[in-house]
């Protein structure tokens, strides 16, 4: 049984009802059966993973006041211009539609003016924006709207950007998030222009995606299907061309007529650029000391040749992040991670510490962040 409303086995209508009786104060709001469905999914109906999953969730939405984000929250003017993508309009299932178009995005640039906090904020907002218009597209449609369709569109993009740690960093990091707090909320991500390269970059974020999700991703070439992972679906069931793909699963209204669809936004820009931000040249003085989030409280130092920096942090709690930003001037900076357990005291008064490396050494490139 495929474990949704209405086509659910005895041991699943079982499991749900366990969930309600564990987990009914954790569901806020929605406790719907659709809702409680979402997480036990999941998590494979494992009743007691999936509240777990729910208390963490919880415990997220109130640390970044997600309740309240989508009244609150204001980007800044490099996030909300650099920023790409955006919500373009429905998919034949009733869900909405991100686009994100990545032709010409200096992810270099947009990471030395943008933390990734900043980013994380922004696309978080987007998701429970996202969430928003399912509810009301279930209340315009009469049904229940639970999922949205993303466009990832890597045409006249150099994906090698997205293979240095920053920026590796930075979507293991979203995904995660996002497995976490918002399961089974995607119809289906449709990757197009895939270059060469979009295996080795899809190959290290493989293992932080469940094999649910993984099942819902379509991965096209320039031109013709590109086999891959989609075990659900056989190559002779599949159009060879993106564009027809795309509009078996979109109305021609819906989609912009840069992918292949009727739309064009109150400008007649067959991009829609007023809903769906596309990358623009970033210039160095908007960037310039922006990227560093709190700058006054930067330590700047010299490092002569073959010296080590060592900068101490002491990790009070298990479920904190450590998170860092630098920024060099001239030559090239080897940065690393080592951890070291708690120092005890010995015999004899010595003390005694263990210390791990927690990450490769990385070569930190002149002006690099």
């Amino acid at each position: 049984m495929s474990g949704y409303v209405g086509d659910l086995s005895p041991k699943q209508e079982k499991a749900l009802e366990q969930f309600r009786e564990q987990a009914g104060d954790l569901l806020g709001r929605d406790d719907s059966d659709h809702a409680c469905l979402r997480w036990l999914r999941a998590r494979n109906f494992d009743v007691q993973q999936a509240k777990n999953m729910l208390q963490k969730h919880n415990s997220t939405r109130k640390q970044h006041n997600l309740d309240t984000i989508l009244k609150d929250y204001q980007p800044r003017p490099f996030i909300k211009k650099n920023l790409i993508g955006g919500c373009c309009g429905f998919d034949k299932n009733g869900g909405p539609i991100w686009v994100y178009p990545f032709a010409d995005l200096n992810v270099k640039a947009l990471l030395r003016g943008a933390s990734a906090a900043d980013i994380l904020e922004h696309m978080t907002y987007r998701c429970e924006l996202s969430i928003k218009l399912m509810e009301e597209q279930s209340k315009k449609l009469g049904r229940n709207i639970e999922t949205h369709t993303v466009i990832f569109d890597f045409g006249g993009f150099s994906i090698i950007q997205s293979l240095q740690p920053d920026a590796l960093s930075l979507l293991s990091g979203f995904i995660s998030l996002y497995e976490a707090n918002y399961p089974e909320r995607v119809q289906e991500v449709i990757v197009i222009n895939a270059p060469a390269l979009f295996t080795v970059l899809f190959n290290l974020m493989k293992p932080l995606l469940t094999g649910r999700t993984l099942q819902k991703i379509s991965i096209f070439g320039k031109d013709n299907w590109k086999e891959y992972l989609l075990e659900r679906i056989d190559d002779d069931q599949l159009p060879v061309h993106w564009g027809e793909y795309l509009l078996e699963r979109i109305d021609d209204d819906q989609l912009p007529v840069h992918w292949g669809g009727t739309k064009t936004d109150e400008n007649e820009d067959p991009m829609c650029r007023s809903l769906i931000t596309v990358a623009t040249p970033i210039m160095e003085e908007e960037y310039k000391g922006t990227g560093m989030s709190k700058a006054e409280e930067m330590t700047w130092i010299t490092i002569d040749r073959r010296v080590v920096h060592e900068v101490p942090i002491e990790v009070a709690n298990s479920d904190h992040t450590l998170c860092w930003q630098f920024e060099t001037e001239q030559h090239d900076i080897g940065f690393s991670i080592r951890w070291q357990t708690a120092t005890t005291r010995c015999a004899g008064n010595s003390r005694r510490s263990n210390t791990i490396s927690a990450s490769p050494l990385y070569a930190a490139q002149s002006r690099s962040t």
